[in-house]
């Protein structure tokens, strides 16, 4: 107990000190609001490409990232494909969400269009 009365009458001695200490700062504090969307510049804008006018003997790239069962969906759009356009071939493409410029200009090279199925 005479510990606890020790340590209060301490704080009340210090106290009048601390509050000179304070009163005598003059420092002053300046806070900038910045905007929480920063200062991103727009990406770059690319025109689509000429849709391509008619299928029928054209090759048309089918490119998936692999999800579960758009395996099935794409054997059905190449089937669909198929029964329309009996000229028309396909080939798929398998991988990653961004193909990246490489790999997409190496697909243009070998097919007239893309299917480009992403997503759930």
């Amino acid at each position: 107990m005479n510990r606890l009365i020790k340590s209060m009458v301490i704080g009340i001695v210090c106290l009048p000190y601390l509050f000179a200490i304070a009163a005598t700062k003059t420092d002053e504090v300046v806070l900038e609001v910045m905007d929480p969307r920063g200062e991103i510049p727009p990406p770059t804008f690319n025109a689509p490409a000429e849709r391509v006018s008619n299928l029928d003997g054209k090759t048309v790239g089918i490119y998936w990232i692999g999800k579960a069962g758009g395996d099935n969906f794409w054997d059905n759009v190449e089937a669909l494909l198929n029964e329309k356009y009996p000229n028309t071939k396909t080939k798929r493409y398998q991988g990653v969400f961004d193909l990246g410029d490489a790999r997409a200009a190496e697909i243009a090279k070998e097919v007239d269009t893309v299917f480009y199925g992403v997503g759930d």
